[in-house]
């Protein structure tokens, strides 16, 4: 493996361990985070009613989830990608 082709290797398992990271602590904070919003908008609109507070709670916990999950999915996908790209180039089967 040249020098540069390591160089680009270890960067992008680099930026994969971060995406896959980030992704993670949304999902374990999306409830909080949900919370936190949900109460900004509250702020913002003056109040509401209960139900009306849980469908916008539910929703800015399911935005968060989700974007915490492809972040998650992809970063593990670029991890895997960088992986099996490394161990061709060690086993030689270009």
């Amino acid at each position: 493996m040249k020098a540069s082709n390591k160089v680009v290797t270890q960067f992008l398992l680099a930026v994969s361990v971060i995406v896959m990271i980030i992704g993670y602590i949304q999902l374990n904070n999306s409830v909080l985070w949900g919370t936190e919003k949900v109460l900004e908008y509250m702020v913002v609109q003056g109040g509401m009613d209960s139900v009306q507070y849980n469908i916008i709670l539910q929703g800015f916990i399911e935005q968060i989830k989700w974007s915490g999950s492809i972040l998650l999915g992809l970063g593990g996908i670029l991890f895997i990608a960088c992986i099996a790209l490394v161990l061709n180039k060690r086993s030689g089967l270009n």
